[in-house]
């Protein structure tokens, strides 16, 4: 999808590629010790990136909501979904951290059990 967008606007990503700012670490690529999740496993496509950003303005509400749900496989589902759009929409993202602070906050304060467990290998 992500090739299909960038041929389909090529001269809006030319102009985004020429004119625009990109973040420090975006120019040498990323940086070699940042790991992604499982099923990603390099940086995304620009096209896909773009993509990606034009939508996550219509369900990120929806995810806060569905985070701190009382069922144990909502809360799974949508905690991946919202991974999987930050590292997609990247700086874009930074307009909806005051919510989602929120979202995240009120979902550690309802849980059951407080502690932060991490997976260790």
């Amino acid at each position: 999808m992500g090739i299909l967008y960038e041929e389909e606007y090529e001269e809006k990503l030319r102009e985004h590629k020429q004119f625009g700012v990109a973040a420090e670490w975006a120019l040498q690529g990323p940086d070699p010790k940042l790991n992604y999740p499982f099923p990603i496993l390099h940086r995304p496509r620009l096209g896909t990136r773009w993509l990606v950003r034009q939508y996550v303005r219509r369900f990120i509400q929806a995810l806060y909501k569905e985070v701190s749900d009382w069922q144990i496989e909502n809360r799974a589902r949508a905690s991946h979904l919202l991974l999987y759009s930050i590292i997609y929409t990247e700086e874009f993202m930074v307009q909806f951290l005051d919510n989602l602070l929120v979202a995240l906050y009120k979902t550690v304060l309802e849980r059951e059990d407080k502690t932060i467990k991490k997976n260790v290998p």
